[in-house]
């Protein structure tokens, strides 16, 4: 719960530093600044539905247009509260119905958990900010990854990963190949 809770703030903090121009600049991963803010808030409303016991098709159930055009920072805030408690509440032995497939919350955590620290990543590089990630929190993720990391890759579910960086090479720069991301 640490890391979630330190993924989480990385993430807020990077949404609370986007400059009101840059809501519509492009993003490494294809979406529009303010599209990735949107796709993680409802990753964690997703993720929030999923671990209180609601079926795939309910979890998703009207996310697909989401959109938090009110108030950005008030639904990261809101969303990624209501994911932390989900997780903290959630049977650890329970299989998840995730649309990838049957799932541990092991596994769910990672994607959650990427999420936010890799989105957060995107939305640095989209608005203009600082990229570097909080190395803590880089380092933890990429302990719980690295593992699984043919694993992500052949989900598909991540980006293509080139595998084929130096040993030597940071782990922020090794974490973001592993989700497709090139720094």
């Amino acid at each position: 719960m640490d890391l979630l809770e330190a993924g989480t703030a990385q993430f807020e903090r990077v949404v609370a530093a986007i400059p009101p121009g840059a809501w519509a600049n492009p993003t490494p991963c294809d979406m529009t600044v303010r599209e990735v803010v949107d796709h993680v808030v409802a990753g964690n409303l997703f993720a929030t539905r999923l671990l209180a016991g609601a079926s795939t098709a309910e979890a998703v159930a009207g996310l697909e247009n989401y959109s938090s055009d009110a108030d950005p920072l008030g639904a990261v805030a809101t969303s990624c509260a209501s994911q932390r408690s989900a997780f903290a509440a959630a049977d650890e032995d329970r299989l998840l119905h995730h649309p990838n497939g049957d799932i541990s919350l092991e596994t769910f955590f990672r994607f959650r958990l990427g999420d936010l620290v890799v989105h957060a990543w995107d939305l640095a590089v989209g608005a203009g900010l600082d990229p570097s990630l909080d190395p803590a929190v880089v380092e933890a993720l990429w302990t719980v990854v690295e593992p699984h990391v043919e694993e992500m890759r052949r989900m598909g579910a991540y980006g293509n990963s080139t595998g084929e960086l130096p040993a030597d090479a940071p782990t922020q720069t090794r974490l973001l190949d592993a989700f497709g991301r090139r720094s």
